[in-house]
């Protein structure tokens, strides 16, 4: 007598029993969907299910067993699935009022996240005070002659440029920084990156009678633009993508660049540089052309600006090492040594002495008088014409002092944050960046940004970031008041402190270098000599843009490199492995000795090591077995256009010589027997996209008109992986080979069995009984048209070969 059908339901799901379980309490009409979210359910076709299979039950006595294991698994898990969902619902209404998703925020709740001054200004007190002061008065000592420096020896520009850019930055950040101990102000890789661009156009710029800052407008403007886009675009993720190493490379060329430019006012040769430019219309203006010209005419430097620069340099050095062992000291008073303000200290002497030696009259290049600079405070209209031409211009100089900028704060945010325990967020910081910038190029300032050593500086007494604002609000007072008193200060000493810093950004990239040769990490060591190279040998600009192409091909490449391995099985065992990992581990050669100890290890370990991911070479040293006419295949990640067509590629590779790592130019070496069935390990791929489920398809269509019948296991469970299979039409294809090797696999003694797909894809069964009738039930149930392991799927498989043998020789 023939059951009626009834529509399989998922087991892990469980049933609803129409019947009464004395056992189960009641249970809700809502149901927990995949997401989590609670949605009604209709049970109109719940109930009719469960008619079905009441009668299905009442009519089978003569199946008392299966009847029974239905009965009795229904039952369980009908108790399973109310305890479930009725523990899940009150969970569910417990947290549902106190869940922050739920809660509105106020105003006044959000305006202390988006500026962070409110959310510590009702707590500032007098000794926060008093620890700001001390790190403001000790930060403008040094930061303001830097600022000068960067100015004149590497950006070109006024004074009144750095001057305002190191007043106006600190006060916006104020506002809208994270950070206590951050100090934003100009930076040298940035001022050399203006310095550069601003320099070929500086002839056209007389002509037009236009002054170096208009240029400096154009560059901050394009820079806080570009800062301020990505944090309101939400792009603080770029931070993640770019390599350490490809900063570190362009940060060490950039301290050659230092150096070299540092060299010519040093040696006194900033006249000799004009006239040949203007007079033999030479151009001079990569790092290396000026190292030529260093090179070149070395002999004609200017004595007294070498010998100040020479004293100046050591005398910095000195100064550097002995706080170095001062801070080691157990005296706590040499221990205050390391507020000596060095830089300070030179630029002081040697201007009182040049004004009492004269030594202006005898050659040496001074600052000169910056008064009518200082008359009054400068406001610019980035939005004019003549800025916006300008734009056009320099809006790759703009952008590329942008993302460098933003790259080396977040550097330094993300070692102030876990040195403090501070919660970084680099889409705050990118808005608060923009901001600055956009404010420094109303007033003529160099681009801005935070620096790692002045704000490690500041952390030593600094409580919040009215440091920074006091350190801006002195250099703002030095800007307007004090510009006179720099008259005579020596170019060449601005230029000493330009190649101290360049050397310090230079002393961290041998370390790099030994690191990843001792590694043997090439791929990091190409990108670091490439970006160095560039900068060198071209400009700024052309060595972080040559680092980060080779950069992002890089990125491109690894993740168009599909990762599937070809599994083996350990004989007599169901675990199975990566074969190519089994291979290169056998041939890895151990100390002698050895064999027994890693022998027993693997015995000892088997039925404790997940082999799928563990790399541990006993498991992988022992003989693997492949599974006559299978092809079994892990694909252990997300499927996405980038590295679908290299699968398609590979599974093609591994069927023809059964390793991924042959080389295509090989004959090939796999019989076409052994590849009768193809078996996926799905397990870690947790998604895929439209354009890799079309390559998929393609590939599983290839192989049916092949005659190669396709299986997946361990399919994830996520909605949206199994509508995209269902959707494409892979679903389909697997449901036709699944039908025809479950339902013909098994023999009419031990089975009548008619497998039929309805739309949700849940299998039709009309009678099971014999023997195996238990775990057919468990496989067609479950999860059809998928399997839960591999065993499962070579159960299957080996009794479908041993129907068709059997067929054969009842023919014969």
């Amino acid at each position: 007598m023939k059951m009626p059908n009834l529509r399989s339901q998922n087991l892990e799901r469980g049933r609803l029993s129409a019947r009464m379980n004395p056992d189960a309490r009641p249970i809700s009409t809502k149901k927990l969907n995949d997401d989590g979210a609670y949605k009604s359910t209709d049970t109109s076709a719940s109930n009719m299910e469960i008619e079905d299979l009441i009668s299905l039950e009442e009519d089978s006595s003569g199946h008392n067993e299966l009847t029974l294991l239905i009965k009795r698994q229904a039952r369980i898990l009908d108790r399973d699935e109310s305890e479930s969902i009725q523990c899940q619902q009150r969970s569910f209404s417990t947290a549902a009022g106190c869940h922050p998703g739920n809660t509105s925020l106020t105003f006044l709740t959000l305006l202390p996240y988006y500026l962070p001054v409110f959310s510590w200004a009702n707590e500032y007190c007098a000794a926060y005070l008093l620890g700001d002061l001390i790190s403001g008065l000790s930060l403008a000592t040094f930061q303001i002659p830097l600022a000068i420096s960067y100015s004149t020896s590497l950006a070109k520009v006024p004074i009144t440029c750095g001057l305002y850019s190191l007043g106006i930055a600190p006060l916006i950040y104020m506002l809208f920084g994270s950070v206590p101990q951050m100090i934003t102000g100009p930076e040298a890789p940035m001022s050399l990156i203006v310095g550069q661009a601003i320099e070929p156009l500086m002839h056209h710029a007389k002509k037009a009678n236009l002054s170096a800052s208009e240029y400096v407008v154009a560059i901050t403007f394009v820079s806080g633009s570009t800062l301020l886009g990505f944090g309101l675009g939400r792009f603080g993720f770029l931070d993640n993508v770019l390599s350490e190493l490809l900063l570190k490379g362009f940060i060490s060329g950039v301290g050659a660049v230092m150096l070299i430019n540092a060299s010519i006012p040093l040696m006194g040769l900033e006249e000799l540089l004009k006239h040949v430019i203007n007079e033999e219309d030479k151009d001079i203006h990569s790092p290396f052309d000026k190292l030529c010209f260093v090179v070149s005419n070395f002999h004609k430097v200017h004595k007294l600006s070498l010998n100040i620069s020479l004293y100046s340099f050591v005398s910095i050095w000195v100064c550097r090492f002995s706080k170095k062992l001062a801070a080691r000291s157990q005296s706590r008073w040499l221990k205050h040594m390391s507020l000596i303000p060095e830089i300070l200290i030179v630029v002081f002497t040697t201007t009182v002495m040049c004004n009492k030696l004269h030594w202006d009259e005898q050659g040496l290049q001074i600052v000169g008088s910056v008064t009518d600079a200082s008359a009054k405070i400068p406001l610019y209209n980035p939005f004019s014409s003549t800025h916006l031409k300008m734009i056009k211009i320099l809006g790759s100089s703009g952008f590329v002092c942008a993302m460098l900028g933003f790259f080396e704060s977040t550097t330094a945010l993300k070692s102030l944050g876990s040195r403090f325990d501070l919660p970084i967020s680099s889409n705050r910081e990118l808005v608060a960046l923009g901001a600055i910038n956009l404010a420094c190029s109303v007033f003529g300032g160099l681009p801005s940004f935070g620096g790692y050593g002045r704000s490690k500086i500041n952390a030593i007494t600094a409580k919040t970031t009215c440091s920074g604002a006091i350190m801006g609000i002195l250099s703002l007072l030095t800007a307007r008041f004090l510009l006179r008193l720099l008259y005579f200060i020596p170019k060449c000493v601005l230029s000493v402190i330009t190649a101290v810093i360049g050397v310090l950004l230079m002393s961290e990239g041998p370390k790099e270098i030994i690191f990843h040769w001792k590694s043997r990490g090439y791929d990091e060591l190409f990108t670091f000599c490439v970006t160095f190279i560039t900068t060198i040998f071209f400009s700024i600009e052309a060595g972080i843009a040559v680092g980060l192409i080779y950069l992002l091909l890089r990125v491109i490449r690894n993740s168009a490199e599909s990762n599937i391995q070809i599994l083996g099985r350990i004989p007599g065992t169901n675990t199975f492995l990566n074969a190519d990992l089994a291979q290169s581990s056998a041939s890895q050669k151990f100390p002698q000795g050895w064999e027994s100890v890693l022998q027993h290890s693997s015995k000892r370990r088997y039925s404790q090591l997940d082999v799928f991911t563990d790399g541990l070479r006993p498991l992988n040293l022992q003989a693997l077995e492949e599974i006559e006419g299978c092809l079994i295949i892990k694909i252990p990640e997300p499927l996405t256009f980038t590295n679908a067509s290299d699968l398609r590629s590979r599974l093609k590779r591994l069927e023809m010589y059964g390793s991924a790592k042959a080389h295509p130019a090989l004959k090939r070496s796999r019989d076409l027997s052994m590849s009768k069935y193809m078996l996926f390990d799905l397990e870690g791929m947790s998604s895929i996209d439209s354009s890799a489920a079309q390559l998929l398809l393609h590939s599983l269509q290839s192989y049916s008109r092949r005659g190669i019948k396709t299986f997946f296991i361990k399919v994830s469970r996520s909605p949206v992986l199994r509508a995209r299979l269902k959707n494409s039409g892979i679903t389909k294809m697997l449901n036709l080979h699944f039908q025809c090797v479950v339902a013909c696999g098994l023999s009419d003694e031990s089975a009548s069995f008619t497998n039929a797909i309805s739309d949700e894809g849940s299998s039709l069964v009309k009678s099971i009984e014999g023997t195996d009738a238990n775990r057919v039930l468990s496989l067609v149930l479950l999860d059809a048209p998928f399997f839960g392991h591999i065993r499962d799927a070579l159960w299957v498989i080996d009794h479908y070969e041993q129907r068709c043998c059997t067929d054969e020789n009842a023919l014969v």
